[in-house]
């Protein structure tokens, strides 16, 4: 199963709101339909000689949307503020089969679909920056874990658009102590992790640069001050095959006034010689602190993590 992120944004007509209309019909649409206005297809082999001809090109959105998405794929849509989780069907459709204004919504090529409303609280940071991508349609990069975790979301908010689990902190407590670390961090998103080690050094001092969290291929995930107006650049590695961090490749980084820290969920993360004012944290000590401080835990993790570790889960 594949996971992608879709906009409906087509170049529609005044009066006409193609996402509105997918919704309420169930759909995964797209534009291009300028390829239809004098010629109709009803079948991908005819699709794609019209839309070549019409744009001498076959775009990667309708390439993606038609061939490459399969019955069963989870398509993530945010817009109006709202975030839903399509799972993708069969059949796919063809300008005027999907409506007979087809032409005013600029929708030339859909695929059918379930639509669920997936409540903020429910959504992981993975997700959240997966949909805010400039592409129209592109693949969300997600752990088998966290697949199943919306499929679950999927199948419960379905049945009941209001339906929350009942999340019981002690036992919650008692369940992560019970699991081995990597198995508990496979549960992970890599913004999950980082959140938790954000949290773990904000419990000890550290205040976070909130500002510095968004730059494209840091060196340093983030930045942090304490009251000595000394200042830590963290650096987090996780997720599946995470890389390990050589404390003496962030020598260089050193200043008086600053801190480094690592953390990185590899097996052997911290290979090498330790310099001075590095600090590498161990996975087991985020987990213990995590363990006692349940509340700094996002409310979409504590689910995931009551989902997989609790089979009794309401």
């Amino acid at each position: 199963m594949q996971t992608w992120k879709l906009s409906i944004k087509p170049a529609n007509e005044k009066g006409y709101n193609p996402f509105d209309f997918c919704r309420r019909k169930n759909l995964l649409g797209i534009g291009w339909s300028g390829a239809y206005i004098e010629k109709t297809a009803t079948n991908l082999v005819d699709a794609k000689k019209l839309v070549i001809a019409e744009f001498k090109i076959w775009p990667y959105q309708i390439k993606y949307l038609i061939e490459d998405m399969n019955e069963g794929d989870h398509v993530w849509i945010h817009q109006d503020g709202q975030y839903y989780l399509c799972k993708a069907k069969k059949n796919i459709i063809f300008c005027k089969d999907i409506d007979k204004d087809f032409l005013k919504y600029d929708l030339g090529h859909a695929r059918e679909s379930f639509w669920v409303n997936i409540p903020e609280e429910f959504i992981s940071g993975t997700v959240q920056r997966g949909v805010i991508a400039q592409r129209l349609i592109q693949r969300i990069w997600l752990t088998e874990e966290e697949v199943v975790y919306h499929e679950n979301l999927f199948n419960k908010l379905s049945i009941n658009p209001d339906w929350k689990p009942k999340i019981d902190n002690t036992a919650l407590s008692k369940l992560i102590q019970n699991i081995s670390l990597n198995a508990l961090f496979s549960l992970m998103s890599p913004d999950d992790v980082e959140d938790l080690v954000a949290a773990f050094l904000q419990d000890n001092g550290w205040i976070l640069i909130k500002s510095t969290c968004f730059r494209s291929k840091p060196t340093f995930e983030f930045l942090m001050v304490n009251k000595k107006s000394e200042i830590a650049y963290i650096q987090v590695k996780s997720g599946k095959n995470p890389d390990p961090l050589s404390p003496e490749v962030y020598r260089q980084y050193i200043k008086d006034y600053s801190h480094i820290f690592l953390f990185s969920t590899n097996n052997n993360p911290y290979p090498g010689i330790k310099p001075d004012r590095i600090t590498t944290i161990q996975k087991d000590d985020i987990i213990n602190w995590a363990i006692k401080n349940l509340w700094a835990l996002s409310f979409s993790l504590k689910i995931r993590l009551w989902i997989f570790l609790n089979k009794n889960n309401g």
